[in-house]
């Protein structure tokens, strides 16, 4: 039996949505929730740990560097301002029988030729209310973690070779949090077809593209598009969000590989019309574009 335990390049860039790249029942933050995130990152790192102490008699590949990435962001979907990051970011790759880290993890507990069981995690960045003209007066938006399972079901090729279709079918819970308390903020569901390509040497070319529908709770879309009475305004008319749709996205990104440097490039189109919160005031245009680029030296391996 094999258990997969992955995180996406947001969950490295967005800490500094996915190296090959995204967030909802209100429950305020307690001990319990600090339990369970606590329960997870302990035992996250030794179940690492253990996997690792017993690859590393088997010859496993490694390799250390660090880089920069600059992204051009939304302050949410469908805002229509955006802010751009600029930050360094860690490279560490360790491939072994039983975990891979190559910008995310996977511990395999669950694996077939064409079906993979992966736990994935996400994150979208915070927005200060005060930079947005659309919630201006409103309570922040404080930076959401995403976690949960994620079902991989190979389609066409094979994920080891040239290229491969897999579809995606990632169920992850939202968790808002300013680092100093956590509250619950829903449930998303985000079902895609990805294609990905890898490149046939140690250097070269290789890309993903990634296509998918997203489907969230009420709880989530309330977090980001309803305007309580308090916060009703001339420009901006009290809303309660719905369950269900969320949009549409397409993702592309690609890196080019050279002895010592990684060259890396990322852009996501999403499109909200038909969404169930598309009527909020804060919502302000459609469809919008989160690009991203990057480089990496890598400056130690033994591949």
């Amino acid at each position: 039996m094999l258990v997969s335990i992955s995180s996406s390049v947001s969950c490295w860039v967005f800490l500094v949505h996915r190296y090959w790249l995204e967030g909802d029942v209100v429950v305020r933050s307690s001990d319990l929730s600090r339990s369970i995130l606590r329960f997870i990152f302990i035992n996250g790192l030794a179940l690492i740990s253990s996997f690792a102490a017993a690859d590393s008699a088997n010859k496993a590949q490694w390799e250390l560097g660090v880089g920069l990435a600059v992204l051009d962001i939304p302050f949410y979907p469908g805002s229509s301002q955006s802010k751009t990051y600029v930050f360094p970011i860690p490279h560490f790759l360790f491939r072994a029988e039983k975990l891979e880290i190559d910008n995310g993890i996977e511990a395999t507990f669950f694996r077939t030729e064409k079906v993979r069981f992966n736990l994935s995690a996400d994150i979208a960045m915070p927005v200060n209310s005060q930079d947005s003209e659309a919630r201006a007066g409103m309570p922040d938006i404080d930076t959401v973690l995403q976690l949960g399972p994620s079902l991989e079901i190979t389609l066409a090729g094979d994920r080891f070779q040239a290229d491969h279709l897999r579809l995606e079918l990632p169920v992850r819970a939202a968790i808002s949090t300013d680092l100093r308390s956590a509250e619950s903020v829903g449930w998303l569901f985000e079902p895609r077809l990805t294609y990905e390509t890898r490149r046939p040497y140690k250097t070269g070319f290789t890309y993903l593209v990634s296509a998918g529908l997203r489907f969230a709770t009420e709880d989530l879309h309330q977090y980001y598009y309803d305007v309580d009475a308090a916060f009703v305004t001339p420009e901006r008319e009290q809303f309660e969000s719905q369950a269900g749709y969320s949009g549409m996205f397409v993702d592309y990104i690609a890196n080019w590989r050279s002895e010592s440097f990684i060259y890396w490039a990322l852009l996501r189109y999403q499109n909200l019309q038909g969404a169930a919160f598309e009527d909020s005031p804060l919502v302000e245009q459609n469809d919008y574009l989160l690009i991203g680029a990057g480089v990496t030296w890598v400056f130690a391996t033994n591949l």
